[in-house]
């Protein structure tokens, strides 16, 4: 996987987890710490994805949104996952 990717998934991780609505955490990380680090991180995948593998700007952005769309998709259900585990697992009776 290309370092590009991983830094926008690195930066859309960190939007997730600053955000109030967020189900990974008991309580969200420090807003604007995160929220910076997020756009550092976003804007480095960028850059990466221009330099080292010699794509074209929008072929390096459209990358950059599209893991980092596809992260920030998958995270609340993700919290989802992780409420059932920590509750106790599916516990339904079904009749």
């Amino acid at each position: 996987m290309p370092a590009s990717v991983l830094f926008a998934i690195a930066g859309a991780l960190a939007f997730y987890l600053a955000a109030p609505g967020q189900r990974w955490l008991r309580a969200p990380l420090p807003p604007r710490l995160f929220r910076t680090l997020a756009a550092m991180l976003s804007i480095l995948a960028f850059v990466i994805g221009m330099g080292a593998s010699r794509l074209h700007p929008a072929t390096s952005l459209a990358i950059v949104f599209t893991a980092a769309m596809a992260s920030l998709t998958a995270c609340p259900f993700i919290g989802v996952l992780l409420e059932r585990v920590r509750v106790g697992g599916a516990s339904r009776v079904m009749r």
